[in-house]
Parts: structure tokens; sequence; C-alpha cells
């Protein structure tokens, strides 16, 4: 259980995160703004693409995880995500900025970007969600955290289901964002992004205290 919860919390924090880095996206949608309903409509379809593509990347890390498990590697698995993700958290805390990942991320941001112009030029319900589906493409450490956990579970459903309820964390927030407008600041979004490395030590202690929990022959438990 604390395990589904964690995906849903690191969703719901990141998605602070989420609310500085893909608030413009949000809040420059083509909807349809001839009535409140269609544009809440709209924005449900935008943040349907999101989390399609949070499962779809479930899917591919529960394939992962899956062979590994069945290979009798669960218990380990487990265990090396949270160090994994330990480790990165230390590094993160230590060197605040890493040149050739940044160089890496930017570039692979602005192909993604380079789709969305194409994209914001045309107006239909299915845009919307493919908009929403390639945002889910873009760089963000929380992402990568709920898949690394994701990972661990050694179950397809498990990691498709970790990775859908992390995109259902996200929602209250994008969807309240593209509503409402920028609510929250750059001080608070500074914050967030600084609290994130102890976001991830949590999962971390608890992939690892999970996997700990595990016999040496555990296969595929979510």
């Amino acid at each position: 259980m604390m395990f589904y919860l964690s995906a849903w919390v690191v969703g719901f924090l990141g998605s602070f995160h989420c609310a500085g880095m893909c608030g413009p996206i949000a809040l420059a949608l083509p909807v349809d703004r001839t009535s409140p309903s269609k544009m809440f409509f709209g924005r449900l379809l935008y943040n349907a693409g999101r989390i399609s593509t949070y499962a779809m990347l479930g899917l591919m890390a529960g394939l992962v995880g899956h062979s590994l498990a069945l290979a009798g590697f669960q218990k380990a698995l487990s265990i090396s995500s949270g160090l994994l993700i330990l480790l990165s958290a230390t590094v993160s805390l230590a060197y605040t900025r890493i040149n050739f990942l940044n160089q890496w991320l930017s570039r692979f941001t602005g192909l993604i970007k380079r789709r969305f112009k194409k994209l914001f030029n045309k107006k239909s319900p299915l845009t919307l969600f493919l908009i929403g589906s390639v945002n889910g493409l873009l760089p963000c450490g929380f992402v990568y955290l709920a898949l690394a956990a994701a990972v661990s579970s050694g179950n397809i459903l498990s990691s498709i289901s970790y990775m859908t309820l992390f995109g259902l964390g996200t929602l209250p927030m994008m969807l309240f964002l593209s509503m409402a407008g920028n609510f929250f600041g750059l001080r608070f979004n500074r914050f967030v992004i600084k609290a994130t490395p102890y976001i991830a030590i949590a999962v971390a202690f608890l992939l690892i205290s999970r996997g700990m929990q595990m016999t040496e022959h555990s296969c595929c438990h979510p």
C-alpha cells in the first residue's frame, strides 16, 4: 500500500515543480474558450495525454523489471533501485549542476518543444491529447524518480499502475493551474526544486526497506 501511495505523493509534490516548468504550456493550450465546460474538457484531454504517456513509460519500465524479476533479481532490483536513487539524490545535493547532463537535457527539451510548435497551430480534441502526450516526455526528475520505483515492482501491471497513479497525483495542481493561472510564484518553485533530493531520499529508503523484506527468490510481487 505504501508503495502505491508513494506514487501519488511523488506525483502531487512533483506537480508543484511542474507548475513552474510546464505552466506556460498549460496556460497556452489551444482550447475552445467559448464556454467554461469546453475549456475544462479541453484541459482534461491535455492531462489525459500526459497521464497516458506516463502509463506507457510504466509499461516499458514494467517489461524491464518483470524480466529481471523472472530471473530471480527482484529483491536485488528493489534494493539497487533505492541505492541508485539515494546516490543520485546525494550527488544532486553535493553538485547542483552537472554540465554535460544539463546540455543533453537542453537538446532533448528543444527537440520536444519544436514538436509543440506544430501542434499548437491546430485546434482539435486530438491535438490537446497529443500535446499532453508529448508533454509527458519532457525531462523531469520526478518522472525519473517514479520510473525507478516502477521498475523495482518487477510486475508489468504494478509498474503501469504506479506511473498512472503518479500522473493522477499531478492532476489536481496541473488542472488548477491551467484553469486559474500561475498561482504559485518563482520562489515557491525554487523551494520545491531544493526539496526534490529529500523526496527522492524518502522514496529510496522505501524501496530499500521493501527489498530487504523480500525473500531471495521473490518474483513479480507488486
